[in-house]
């Protein structure tokens, strides 16, 4: 709740814990959505020197201050404005959902719970921190135990700080990337996360930055500041002194060869540089030959005919492009002879050429940039009619109809125009046709239960959802986006959208039934806390799999959690509740979803993306094999504590043999604070994740299939057996209140659903 410099401490924290009632974990969290302005200029209130100099040593000890740049840190003092208080005014309400953080310049402030003074803070205290980073219920009250002097900034203008400063600083540093022949190669989604790679650095005055003759690794984009080349060239041949300013660059063919330096530079003054290194770009992007095959290939993948007219999304044809996988063939091997059965693929020349040969005999010559194969596609023939040779020595890009069909689907999207995935809903379930139960678990906008079809008696869960609630917490556009979000998604790991209603005032979600009730369920027992190994490993493998199905589809989960995992009546592991996901190629800057799960680029709303699924991935593993999750202390469950633990990225591993060494080593490589480091955001993706030892002896293809035997397998005596769900026979037997009839503007907002 607070962090004062010197009077905040543990003792009086364990008190406000054990008087405050605990919120459990499964309730989510959420902030409003920022929008990223271009041109955004934070609020500034004016103050001296000196003030400036206090409120920045009082914000020494905490850490989400901590965690900014120094740029951000002033950008946030600055934007700080006065408030004084009388005596025995309240600041800060306990349960009050909260929007501004206080630093105490003059007087005292007493802090309540329940009524009882659990602390006090005066000059250089603060308190109110986690209003920043999350809307959430005020923890205590706080009130002025003396006439009071504070500076306070709100919510609203820290989180459109931050994640406008980051992407204008994004944005420049791609502009700068541009300027530089070798990314000026790059396509859009390589050079964003080119920008991601890039971290600063300061050098003090008469730092040597490169000496000559070393290798260098590393390439250099002065912000600010200036450097001297000394003792430039090799040979006989001399060169006169050379400055580098703000905005220029040195070193940019370290990212390329492994020749010498050929100069020293040196820091005149204080320096501040952008920096990228070789080693992180290949392991972010690979090899940058391959990137600039992909640059190149784009292009011409998106005006093939056959996929140009099939009007699929740019984000499909990256992928595509992805999964281009490069072949080299001799001169004078024939690809395809007349009558040959044809292999089913497009090719891609990178560097070479062939000859084609159609019935009528005339011979077409293709060279590097150019392309065949595209009717193979959609001809159903099976036999060529034509004869493609290689003339020289040549280096094609291979895209088979199997890679087609995993990103696009049905291969009747080619030649037609088609721009979402066909709806597979069933129509002919109507919400009359269904008889509830009895509920399987309760939201915080609805309930989700069990019911039956009247004439097949085949089970369903369908998820009940008031309007009502949905328009107080403003909730609408999430609910709609989430239904459009299951029409695309098809994959066996992932739960089934089977039919959706409305009537005046809820919303219905008809779902497959899953029977083997929650994964949280499987760890947390009254016997023992965590799974063994082999428990962990095939659950995370189905787990990693629907990660990977919604990742290649640009949609970020979001909310991953053993609550949100719910075993099947084969006992596989299927990801439910997609209420959080988003479909974006950008960066998103919404905070959203459970506090344990959320990784620190969400919790600091400098915007994120599929990478925070992979560290909740982490985060999940852990919890599976140990029993609790790594960030979260059990003894105090305070969410100043456990977002101060995330951001600062401190977790430990329990005494013993409980976790092994490769269950260790994937833990450490998904729960990295940089995302750019983290395992499944490199350039390998998932596969980086799905090769890891971890993983060893699960075959994926057999995982997909259900060939190999889940070792949860649940007991069930009959199709509508509910036994694995926690019982809410209360709150079935409670009736619901009536509720004012919503006006027709209301009822407009559901039209979309």
């Amino acid at each position: 709740m607070w962090a004062s410099k010197s009077q905040r401490n543990l003792a009086a924290r364990e008190e406000l814990i054990s008087l405050h009632s605990r919120v459990k974990r499964h309730q989510n969290i959420c902030a409003f959505s920022i929008e990223v302005i271009e041109g955004y200029i934070p609020p500034s209130f004016e103050k001296s020197d000196e003030v400036i100099k206090f409120i920045d040593s009082s914000l020494d000890d905490n850490f989400i201050f901590a965690s900014l740049l120094d740029v951000e840190r002033e950008l946030l003092i600055n934007a700080m404005q006065p408030e004084n208080v009388k005596d025995g005014n309240i600041i800060i309400k306990q349960g009050d959902v909260g929007d501004y953080f206080y630093v105490i310049v003059d007087g005292k402030v007493n802090y309540f719970v329940n009524g009882v003074c659990v602390g006090s803070g005066t000059r250089g205290s603060s308190f109110g921190e986690m209003a920043l980073l999350y809307n959430s219920p005020r923890a205590a009250s706080c009130i002025a135990n003396s006439d009071c002097q504070l500076w306070k900034v709100d919510q609203k203008t820290f989180r459109n700080l931050l994640a406008n400063k980051k992407d204008m600083n994004e944005r420049e540093i791609e502009n700068i990337l541009k300027k530089v022949e070798i990314f000026s190669r790059f396509g859009n989604d390589a050079l964003k996360k080119t920008v991601d790679a890039v971290t600063s650095v300061v050098f003090q005055d008469g730092d040597k930055i490169i000496k000559k003759g070393h290798v260098g690794h590393v390439f250099y984009i002065i912000r600010e500041g200036k450097v001297k080349a000394t003792d430039i060239g090799f040979g006989s041949s001399s060169y006169v002194d050379h400055e580098y300013t703000a905005g220029m660059m040195f070193g940019e063919r370290a990212l390329l060869t492994e020749e010498p330096r050929a100069a020293n530079i040196t820091a005149v003054g204080e320096v501040s540089c952008l920096c990228l290194s070789r080693e992180i770009l290949e392991k972010v992007l690979g090899p940058l030959q391959c990137i600039f095959d992909r640059a190149m290939t784009l292009p011409i993948l998106m005006s093939v005919p056959i996929l140009a007219r099939s009007g699929l999304e740019r984000l499909e044809m990256n992928q595509l492009n992805e999964l281009i996988e490069d072949l080299t063939f001799r001169k004078n091997t024939k690809l395809v002879d007349n009558g040959d059965r044809i292999h089913q693929a497009l090719y891609i020349i990178r560097k070479g050429k062939v000859t084609v040969t159609n019935p009528d005999g005339l011979i077409n010559t293709l060279k590097s940039g150019d392309y065949f194969g595209e009717q193979t596609l959609v001809d159903k023939n099976g036999l060529s009619n034509e004869t493609i040779k290689v003339i020289e020595n040549t280096t094609v890009g291979v895209l088979t109809i199997a890679s087609i069909k995993a990103v696009v689907g049905e291969l009747s999207r080619l030649g037609k125009h088609v721009a979402e995935k066909a709806s597979t809903l069933d129509s002919s379930i109507l919400l009359d046709d269904l008889v509830k139960i009895r509920i399987l678990g309760v939201g915080s906008f609805g309930k989700v239960w069990l019911v039956s079809h009247k004439k097949t008696r085949k089970p369903f869960a369908l998820k009940k959802i008031s309007k009502h609630e949905l328009i107080k917490a403003k909730q609408v556009a999430s609910v709609i986006r989430e239904t459009n979000i299951l029409s695309l998604v098809d994959h066996p790991f992932v739960c089934n959208l089977v039919s959706k209603f409305q009537d005046d005032t809820s919303l219905y979600m008809l779902l497959e039934y899953l029977p083997g009730g929650e994964l949280f369920s499987l760890i947390h027992t009254r016997g023992r806390k965590g799974v063994p190994f082999e428990h962990a490993q095939f659950f995370a493998a189905c787990i990693l799999e629907s990660l990977t199905h919604l990742h290649n589809r640009c949609i970020i989960y979001r909310d991953l959690k053993p609550e949100n995992v719910v075993i099947d009546r084969d006992g596989y592991g299927i990801l439910v509740d997609l209420g959080f996901a988003k479909r974006t190629q950008c960066k998103a800057y919404s905070i959203c979803g459970t506090p344990e799960y959320m990784s620190p680029e969400i919790l600091l709303g400098r915007g994120h993306d599929k990478g925070v699924d992979f560290w909740a991935f982490g985060i999940l593993i852990f919890e599976m094999i140990v029993g609790k999750s790594p960030f979260a202390c059990h003894r105090t469950p305070d969410q100043y504590l456990l977002c101060e633990r995330i951001i600062r990225g401190i977790y430990s591993f329990p005494q013993g043999s409980i976790v092994n060494d490769i269950s260790k080593d994937i833990i450490r490589c998904l729960i990295v604070k940089q995302r750019v480091r983290r395992l499944g955001c490199l350039a390998n993706g998932d596969i980086d994740v799905r090769n890891h030892g971890f993983f060893q002896g699960v075959c994926t293809k057999n995982l997909l299939a259900k060939k190999i035997a889940s070792p949860c397998v649940p007991s069930l005596c009959d199709s509508l057996d509910a036994s694995h769900f926690d019982s809410y026979r209360d709150i079935e037997i409670t009736q619901e209140c009536k509720r004012e009839d919503l006006s027709t503007h209301q009822q407009e907002l559901f039209s979309n659903f």
